[in-house]
């Protein structure tokens, strides 16, 4: 099985306001980014919100902050 060479998912935030979405920036292979949205009940969710439990993170701040999420 290969194995990538970097991590795939580079940032996961949350909205302010916002619930059952969490957002997150991945990078292709090219090195380009791309913005995507997991909903709740998806796989990938489930796995996020763990991760982002697991840090301590549970929501943006302040408007301010958000903006720095990505």
């Amino acid at each position: 099985m290969p194995k990538l060479p970097q991590p795939v998912i580079e940032v996961a935030w949350r909205q302010k306001g916002e619930t059952g979405r969490i957002h997150y920036r991945a990078l292709r292979a090219d090195g380009s980014q791309r913005r995507l949205i997991a909903r709740e009940g998806e796989g990938l969710y489930e796995l996020l919100d763990q991760h982002l439990l697991a840090i301590g993170y549970t929501g943006p701040a302040s408007a301010a902050e958000e903006n720095t999420e990505h």
